[in-house]
């Protein structure tokens, strides 16, 4: 079985997606029982990230195809000749999509993980339900995400295949995690934008910090433009506002010790179909304040506090403060951190290369 996968976004992108291709293939490529791989970065972006952060080198049977040809130009090239990206790579069994609509396929079958759903009866739902009907195989990373993909876009469940995201690169990274820092800090991670609740977030560390409970809240995340200054004009009028270190442009390679340092992480998400962002604080030991039930609950079980930002009306941030309240109680017990490392322990990236090896498989059968 020969595999090619979209390895752009790996070499381009640092979080998200990007993570996502580079840490499979990393994974992938020690592994004694896998596919042929044949990585193609096609476009004109920019190569930011090299080895060591590949991880690639040393290992057969990894064919790597890269070219600095523009997107129009590779689109084009498709439209008129129908040379896709598994013709460039000289043929392939099967094509690992990264991304929904980059860069086109000719002939091979295409699988694709969803890591996250937009808002149900938008457009970007109708457009990722035409990109779900040309897959052979769609991989999820947590049986609710199974669950919603047929429920949402009526895909059969043979097509729906249940695989796991690993959690454990940023302890490679960082081995020896440092001790907390003598500051209850909050973390939060993540884009700023409107279904994040950062505002509530903000209101919340408010009440802590008037109280003396909680002293530093780091956010680490970018967002529209017009989602960064209406957080912004919330931010400077803030009494807690000198308290609060806001990182837009995040640099990746800190991110492990801002999570190993963070007393709670606090990420309220309600579209991620993946709870890798609580599992990378769980794997430091981190105390977490994430919503209920949907993929946080089945991977980290009791271990997380909860908080219900519910689909309408507006959070309270009173409650929110009591939940962080009691995760901060937990955050520097030992018993309860190693409780929530061992809860990460099973999410690696070596078992969520094999799940995917054999999802493959299956699509292929």
């Amino acid at each position: 079985m020969r595999v090619g996968i979209d390895y752009l976004p790996a070499v381009t992108h640092w979080p998200g997606v990007g993570r996502y291709a580079r840490e499979l293939v990393r994974a992938l490529a020690p592994l004694r029982e896998r596919p042929e791989l044949a990585l193609l970065d096609l476009g004109g972006e920019p190569r930011t990230i090299g080895e060591p952060w590949l991880g690639i080198e040393g290992h057969g049977r990894v064919t790597r195809v890269s070219r600095r040809t523009p997107r129009r130009a590779v689109n084009a090239l498709h439209r008129v000749f129908g040379r896709g990206a598994d013709r460039v790579l000289g043929g392939v069994d099967l094509f690992h999509r990264i991304l929904p609509h980059y860069p086109p396929v000719s002939d091979a079958p295409q699988t694709m993980a969803v890591g996250e759903l937009p808002p149900e009866g938008s457009e970007a739902e109708a457009e990722l339900a035409r990109v779900l009907g040309t897959l052979a195989g769609v991989l999820v990373a947590s049986r609710f995400g199974a669950d919603e993909l047929v429920r949402r876009f009526d895909l059969p469940r043979e097509r729906v295949h249940l695989v796991s995201l690993g959690c454990d690169h940023w302890r490679r990274e960082l081995p020896e995690p440092p001790p907390r820092s003598g500051e209850p800090t909050l973390l939060v991670l993540g884009a700023v934008r409107p279904d994040r609740h950062h505002v509530t977030i903000l209101a919340a560390f408010e009440e802590l910090l008037a109280k003396r409970e909680a002293a530093r809240l780091v956010i680490v995340g970018g967002g529209t433009r017009t989602d960064r200054e209406r957080f912004s004009s919330k931010l400077r009028f803030s009494p807690a506002h000198q308290a609060v270190e806001w990182i837009d442009e995040p640099d990746e390679r800190a991110l492990p010790r801002l999570v190993a340092e963070a007393w709670v992480l606090v990420h309220l998400s309600q579209g991620e179909l993946t709870a890798v962002t609580p599992l990378e604080a769980f794997s430091f030991g981190t105390a977490v304040v994430t919503n209920p039930g949907g993929p946080f609950e089945e991977a980290l079980g009791d271990e997380a506090r909860t908080f219900d930002t519910g689909r309408g009306g507006r959070p309270d941030p009173s409650r929110l403060a009591e939940e962080i309240r009691a995760a901060l109680a937990t955050a520097t017990d030992p018993d309860a951190h190693g409780r929530r490392v061992r809860v990460a322990e099973p999410f690696s990236w070596t078992a969520s290369a094999r799940r995917t090896v054999d999802a493959w498989s299956r699509v292929l059968a």
